[in-house]
């Protein structure tokens, strides 16, 4: 569930296709700059009711990660 509603948000607000999202991919091949990754992060706050730490943050590599920090906090 968590995987199917972060790649609609990734859809509607990242401007990525939906079949060419892969969960293992490294965000920089997705081509999400920094300032799009973090207002991503902050929608997904919002979404989940969750805040990632800085040290999480820093650990994201791919959104297979924001879906381990997303399961790890419910």
């Amino acid at each position: 569930m968590i995987r199917e509603r972060l790649k609609e948000l990734a859809v509607e607000n990242l401007d990525l296709d939906p079949n060419e999202i892969d969960f293992d991919s490294k965000i920089s091949d997705l081509d999400i700059d920094s300032i799009d990754l973090v207002d991503f992060i902050m929608l997904i706050e919002d979404e989940y009711s969750v805040e990632f730490s800085d040290e999480e943050l820093d650990e994201i590599e791919t959104l297979a990660d924001i879906v381990s920090v997303i399961e790890s906090k419910n």
